[in-house]
């Protein structure tokens, strides 16, 4: 298999990347001389889930043994850079056949009204091994044809507090919970650092990698009290449910912008944080350089499997929130991957996917701990790592499912993909107000909110301009209760 590292890929463009790119293989007229040449079909397969490469390889490779001639080429992106590989790819048209969307920063529905992707193969096989109510039009159906369905679980969020149970125990924290609280966070990296003595620090973070950044920062501020309905990839579907508006202004943001921005001010973050991404940052999180690391329940898989002598070392605990109490909302679980409009072997890539479905790789899912499997109970019954386990634990005490717009109407997904990404976006702000060069955090979260509430407000006008039903009314949900989770009834009744 030829493969291209990201960054070389990154850096082709135009006639080179088509004539580098029919050299491998990968070229849709090279593909079928390949496929033919073989006897079989060559199914590319991009994705950036790192952890789950053994497991997703060994899929493939049982389905070429039971399918002879069928063969993967696999290849696992940075999150951080995979959105520009694919808009590249795609507008190029040599995009893989399966391929996660991670760093496109826009909405399933958008991406689907630009003709990204096929529908699945096989429909009915796939809905049959899936729970009824975890497919949703607008987010994984569109026009009642099924695109995509969820491998992982709603509740789970991707700022647990994973910290070195060394750094934590001898600054004088508990290196079983770590820090509840945002002050005993701020205290304990305070003491990480200063018994580091410049070796160590007490937190780092890819600030380089907005996209998660402003991850950590919605989720924070869920955790101070933001109540969140959820709807769509992106800030551009996050409001509050009970007034439908847009919630970036209000005090849990600006509170836990306040918090993050009090670490740098400390001198308690990792110096290189800035360059770093999610994966760079991890790595040296396991080099001992520092106490606290906020990431997702895949931190360990990756530990287990690129760190192995720092996994004794790993402890995990709960978001940290003001009081020590969090309650986060988890949206409506999205689709990872899907089979690309520019596909030759739709019926063999639907076919690939169908096998995520199954009962054994929901199992193998939580073994190689990555995200939540969608199937929790395979979580009880697998080999994992003790702060897997605690990290689902922990979902289950704090996470409530939030109300979707989308599965109110699916007409919203209309106006989300009408709708512009107003820049500078949340996670660009953030970076901004930890560089120091945005002083006003009020103003500036005003100013995005504003920004979204007039784009969402012509984007409605020029959806519901066209004869589709749809108002902003449809973001409100009256009956929607803090801290309670919002069933598929209750849309019935909203």
């Amino acid at each position: 298999m030829t493969t291209f590292g990201r960054r070389r890929f990154l850096g082709l463009s135009g006639a080179a990347l088509a004539a580098a790119l029919g050299v491998a293989g990968c070229a849709r007229t090279s593909q079928k001389e390949a496929a033919t040449t073989a006897g079989g079909d060559v199914i590319r397969w991009w994705d950036h889930f790192q952890p789950l490469q053994p497991l997703n390889e060994r899929i493939f490779a049982e389905y070429g043994r039971a399918h002879p001639g069928v063969r993967v080429e696999h290849e696992v992106y940075n999150p951080n850079e995979m959105g520009q590989a694919l808009q590249l790819a795609f507008k190029s048209n040599q995009i893989a056949d399966v391929h996660s969307i991670a760093g496109m920063g826009t909405s399933e529905a958008a991406l689907v009204a630009d003709g990204w992707f096929s529908p699945l193969a096989g429909q009915d096989a796939i809905r049959a091994n899936l729970p009824a109510d975890s497919l949703l039009e607008g987010l994984h159906v569109f026009d009642g044809k099924l695109h995509t369905f969820p491998l992982f679980s709603s509740r789970q969020y991707a700022t647990l507090n994973w910290f070195n149970r060394e750094l934590v125990e001898k600054a004088g924290g508990d290196p079983d919970k770590g820090p509840a609280t945002w002050d005993e966070f701020r205290s304990l990296a305070a003491r990480i650092t200063k018994a580091g003595g410049g070796r160590a620090y007490g937190w780092i973070q890819g600030l380089q990698f907005h996209e998660r950044l402003q991850t950590h920062v919605t989720e924070l501020a869920m955790s101070a009290g933001a109540p969140l309905a959820m709807a769509g990839a992106s800030g551009m579907g996050l409001v509050d449910p009970k007034t439908g508006e847009y919630a970036y202004a209000s005090d849990p943001f600006v509170h836990a912008l306040e918090f993050l921005l009090s670490l740098v001010r400390d001198k308690v973050v990792f110096p290189a944080s800035t360059s770093l991404d999610a994966r760079t940052a991890r790595a040296r999180w396991a080099t001992g350089v520092a106490g606290m690391f906020f990431d997702g329940s895949w931190n360990v898989g990756v530990v287990n499997g690129q760190f192995k002598q720092f996994i004794d070392k790993v402890g995990v605990g709960s978001i940290p929130s003001p009081e020590g109490e969090p309650v986060l909302y988890g949206a409506p679980a999205p689709g990872q991957l899907f089979v690309s409009s520019q596909s030759e072997h739709v019926e063999v890539a639907s076919d690939l996917l169908a096998r995520l479905t199954s009962p054994e790789y929901h199992k193998g899912l939580a073994t190689f701990m990555d995200q939540v499997p969608l199937d929790l109970d395979a979580v009880a019954t697998a080999d994992v790592h003790p702060t897997y386990k605690r990290a689902v634990e922990l979902f289950g005490q704090t996470v409530r499912l939030a109300p979707s717009p989308v599965a109110r109407n699916s007409a919203v997904a209309q106006v989300l993909s009408e709708m512009k990404q107003p820049r500078p976006t949340l996670g660009e702000i953030t970076q901004g107000i930890l560089s120091g060069e945005v002083t006003d955090i009020r103003k500036a979260l005003r100013e995005h909110t504003g920004k979204l509430t007039a784009e969402r407000e012509r984007a409605t006008r020029v959806v519901s301009g066209k004869g589709v039903k749809v108002s902003l009314d449809d973001w409100k949900f009256a009956n929607w209760q803090p801290g309670e989770d919002y069933t598929a009834k209750m849309y019935q009744a909203s």
